[in-house]
């Protein structure tokens, strides 16, 4: 489950340990984009059952695409892009309605609970696997977010710790201290598993040696 879903952490900032983080998305603005979307897939849904119903029903269309095989399973792939672009977005709006996570820190131990549509699930690793805390800052909609990101190795177990509209380097020390863990750039979040396959840098030749 990727991090940046959640926009709401409670407490704000990590404040001692043991620790505990709740966090869920924001219904005002996933109910505003479901407003926006909802109406948009009703009419990619509406279109492409009108695309099929013409070439099923229309004795004219059919024909063509029994001449031309190669069309109808080009119509075809089109068609089911088109449903894909708008069921997609709208169910994942739909699931954020009821996305939570409670984050427990304690005893050298990461523990998450995940809710969702009738499922909750629990997973916990040790803290001593995280290779660092990211201060990582997004651009979205409502402007440039900062967070700091409990970075683990594989990108699900990763943990926002914080979201705010500023975050000062004291900040990130205090927090990086408190867990015990080391600072790391920003780009350390996409060289891990299932980003992008991890970067691997050989230095330059020498140019005094040529």
């Amino acid at each position: 489950m990727r991090v940046a879903i959640y926009d709401l952490v409670e407490p704000p900032m990590p404040p001692a340990l043991p620790l505990r983080i709740s966090q869920a998305c924001s219904q005002r603005s996933t109910a505003f984009f479901l407003a926006l979307m909802v109406p948009a897939a009703l009419a990619a849904l509406a279109a492409a059952a009108a695309l099929i119903s013409e070439a099923v029903f229309a004795p004219g269309a059919r024909a063509l695409l029994q001449d031309r095989p190669a069309l109808a399973i080009e119509t075809l792939g089109a068609l089911l892009f088109l449903i894909y672009l708008a069921v997609l977005p709208t169910k994942r709006l739909i699931d954020r309605l009821s996305m939570t996570r409670e984050i427990d820190i304690a005893d050298g131990a990461v523990t998450v609970t995940e809710g969702g549509h009738f499922q909750t699930r629990t997973w916990s690793a040790p803290l001593s696997s995280y290779v660092g805390i990211a201060h990582h800052m997004r651009a979205s909609l409502s402007g440039t977010r900062h967070e700091l990101i409990l970075v683990h190795p594989e990108r699900e177990k990763s943990i926002l710790l914080s979201v705010a509209p500023r975050t000062s380097q004291d900040e990130v020390d205090r927090v990086a201290q408190l867990l015990a863990q080391r600072q790391i750039p920003p780009s350390e979040l996409y060289r891990f598993k299932g980003l992008w396959p991890r970067m691997v840098t050989q230095p330059l030749p020498d140019a005094s040696h040529a």
